[in-house]
């Protein structure tokens, strides 16, 4: 594609390598909207301008092209500042918590890495069992994660090279792997600092599962700053091809207030949309909190081979 901003960059498929992607979804990005930190933010309610999203025809793997550049990612990842993160702080350290049960079915005990550790909720669950470490681009949420909870989390990006081979036995990111510009690239990293049988768990949505599939272009999980969208065989080729063997592939519940649910689905039908608002206000739940599995995220534990 020609005539692309300086920010947009047109890429190949990530799991094979092909340039050959059926369209799926074409919002335009907003002009000078990856120049805006806001863009990045996990809360953010910005999900109708999220580019053009393909599938490979060769292996089927969802992803944005043109997408931003690495630079683009790097510089609003840096800068970005997200108070609305933090607001649902408690929902979150039960999330952490929620994450931490199922890594703990294959890992006890040991060194283990956060790629993307925010503002360290996880890693404040997980250090009562680990010897925790956290890498975070968001200059604001790694100063929190110290702060508040005197973590070791730098602010840095997970670049090949930068940690010592075979040094972690667990390896977490936890809606990490969607952002990233090479997900290939950054999932063999994290077989390199793993130590042989390490774990690797993560997060990320799923496109295959029946919401998106339902929801379609209103998809909550299609947004900005998210550039890859797996399903579970897309998931599995690729971390088989990182070295990685699969142990467990789940659906992944949340918890969150009723007010911070009813903002995720305000692309949902108008009738859903104005129904569920009609019950949170009428019961004055808005803060109460609400378990909620959806079935469009997934929980995946993999070790290194």
């Amino acid at each position: 594609m020609t005539g692309l901003p300086p920010e947009l960059e047109d890429v190949s498929c990530n799991l094979c390598g092909e340039r050959d992607g059926r369209v799926l979804f074409d919002r335009p990005y907003q002009l000078g909207s990856m120049s805006e930190a806001g863009t990045f933010a996990a809360t953010t309610d910005e999900f109708l301008s999220y580019g053009r999203v393909v599938s490979c025809r060769s292996c089927r793997l969802a992803y944005t092209d043109p997408r931003p550049t690495r630079e683009a990612l790097l510089r609003g990842y840096g800068e970005c500042v997200d108070e609305s993160y933090v607001e649902q702080g408690t929902a979150r350290s039960i999330n952490g918590h929620l994450s931490l049960n199922t890594l703990k079915r294959f890992a006890k005990e040991g060194r283990l890495l956060e790629v993307g550790a925010s503002t360290g909720y996880f890693l404040n669950a997980a250090r009562v069992d680990f010897d925790v470490v956290g890498l975070e681009p968001s200059a604001w949420a790694a100063r929190i994660a110290r702060e508040r909870f005197k973590l070791d989390v730098r602010e840095a990006a997970f670049e090949p090279g930068k940690l010592e081979a075979a040094s972690f036995d667990c390896v977490a990111m936890i809606d990490v792997i969607e952002h990233v510009v090479d997900p290939l690239e950054t999932l063999r990293e994290a077989a390199r600092v793993l130590k042989p049988g390490g774990l690797l768990y993560l997060v990320t949505p799923d496109i295959g599962s029946l919401s998106a599939r339902l929801l379609g272009a209103s998809w909550w999980g299609l947004r900005p700053a998210h550039i890859y969208y797996f399903d579970r065989r897309t998931m599995t080729a690729m971390l088989e091809k990182a070295g990685f063997e699969v142990a467990l592939v789940k659906s992944f519940g949340r918890i969150f207030s009723w007010g911070y649910w009813a903002s995720r689905m305000r692309n949902y039908p108008a009738p859903v949309y104005r129904s569920i608002l009609t019950l949170i206000s009428g019961l004055d739940i808005e803060d109460k909190l609400l378990y909620l599995d959806t079935r469009d995220s997934m929980e995946v534990c993999a070790r290194r081979r």
